[in-house]
């Protein structure tokens, strides 16, 4: 009998969020195309393969948040080039390609801007105007981002719609709708005019910005269901309030979440400044999820190029590809494979690795079912093309907890260093990567 898995194993993210080289000096997110970032990817979808991850979703292939007005030259050659060179990396390798698209609201600035007839001109309550449902302009552009993605050429396997990252139009015939019935209205016009174009393509739905934990709004969830392979929800709510298994139940496809703890990549900070393991974590959430009857995941990209975020990965993957794996097998099976470690050697790094990401989230404000954790601002406003402060040292622990971190820190970086046999060069990097840490709660005053 084949081996059960997760129907929808999506590992998700912007573009530049796999790179081993960060982009200091550009505003987030940065999609720079180059060399070192294919090389980067294909190290990636190597491992995914390895894993059976099915899908690598990116947002920013073509755009970061402006689709073109006129809409035209949206990419040049060189870029061309890249992705189709990447997609076949990927294809060959068994793993199809999705593409992030916005309905509605994100990569839509430019058109809001000088085409008035696609929105109201008002900023919504998130500050950001956004493309009116009601507007027959706005179908129109959307509808010519569809059809830009669908062509042939790309060789592109679905997407994956968010149509409330920047929250809703709030004009007076938007708002007679509920949250609910309004992205139900754009999510299943978009997803029906894919289905009839490319019927062979997978339609995902990834809720951020858009809650799912009120019963009261489930029947126009259920109706986006129907039309999409799968839906995502963002923050576990429904698993917090004991609704997953009810609302897993009612939908007509796969429900999933983003795989426990997600960690945004860093835009620009180098590579080696942070240690913070999460698999334990992930693996943890994914199994409860399964047991919950959810079959669909979009799990966030790590930085490889950082031993931990490859352990943490590798970790929760593992569990999207083997439901039945313990979280603490799976933990070990990720040391095993970025340390070169086996037997006693690899049960002793995985207890390493257990004490290093309790050490973190015993202290810190982040609680099971969250989803997005910061290590620099998403966005600094202050300076946004600049590294930013520690901010998941900084703002989610007491000095008193920093102190006790750093403290555990120091002793975990001794242990380390006594270990043996492992690959001495992924051993020097994971002690780089903890003196990152432990000089940024050294500079937080």
């Amino acid at each position: 009998m084949p081996q059960e898995k997760f129907r929808f194993r999506v590992t998700d993210g912007w573009l530049r969020d796999v790179a081993s080289e960060p982009t200091p000096g550009q505003k987030w997110p940065c999609i720079r195309w180059d060399d070192q970032l294919l090389s980067d990817q294909k190290r990636f979808i190597d491992v995914q393969a390895a894993l059976a991850v099915e899908y690598n979703l990116n947002w920013g292939y073509f755009v970061n948040r402006n689709w073109p007005v006129p809409f035209k030259n949206v990419i040049d050659a060189d870029r061309d080039r890249r992705l189709r060179t990447f997609v076949e990396e990927a294809h060959s390798r068994g793993v199809k390609v999705l593409s992030g698209m916005g309905v509605y609201s994100w990569g839509f600035d430019e058109v809001v801007a000088k085409v008035p007839a696609t929105s109201c001109g008002k900023p919504n309550s998130h500050g950001y105007v956004v493309m009116c449902a009601a507007s027959d302009a706005a179908w129109e552009w959307q509808r010519r981002v569809l059809d830009f993605h669908m062509d042939s050429k790309w060789g592109l396997d679905g997407i994956s719609m968010q149509s409330a990252d920047n929250g809703r139009c709030e004009c007076d015939a938007c708002s007679k709708l509920t949250p609910a019935q309004y992205h139900a209205r754009i999510l299943i016009r978009t997803a029906d005019y894919v289905r009839r174009q490319r019927p062979d393509w997978t339609i995902g739905q990834a809720c951020w910005g858009l809650e799912v934990d009120d019963p009261g709004q489930w029947d126009d969830l259920v109706e986006i269901s129907r039309h999409v392979d799968y839906m995502v929800e963002v923050a576990e709510n429904t698993m917090r309030k004991g609704l997953r298994r009810e609302l897993v139940a009612r939908l007509k496809c796969a429900f999933g979440s983003v795989g426990g703890p997600f960690v945004e990549p860093p835009q620009h900070w180098s590579r080696a400044r942070w240690f913070l393991p999460t698999g334990l974590s992930s693996a943890r959430a994914l199994k409860k999820l399964w047991d919950d009857g959810g079959r669909a995941c979009e799990y966030f990209f790590r930085i490889f190029a950082n031993p931990s975020d490859e352990v943490s990965w590798r970790s929760g993957a593992r569990i999207l590809s083997s439901p039945e794996t313990s979280p603490a097998e799976s933990l070990k099976e990720a040391v095993a494979a970025v340390y070169g470690v086996t037997g006693s050697p690899a049960d002793d790094l995985a207890a390493w690795y257990e004490r290093a990401e309790e050490a973190y989230f015993s202290r810190a404000d982040f609680a099971q079912g969250d989803a997005d954790l910061s290590l620099e601002p998403l966005i600094w406003h202050e300076k946004p093309a600049e590294a930013g402060p520690a901010v998941y040292l900084s703002t989610r622990m007491t000095s008193a907890a920093r102190s006790d971190y750093a403290a555990d820190l120091r002793r975990l970086k001794v242990e380390i260093a006594a270990m043996k046999p492992m690959r001495e060069n992924v051993k020097r990097r994971t002690i780089t990567c903890i003196d990152g840490a432990l000089a940024d709660i050294a500079a937080i005053q």
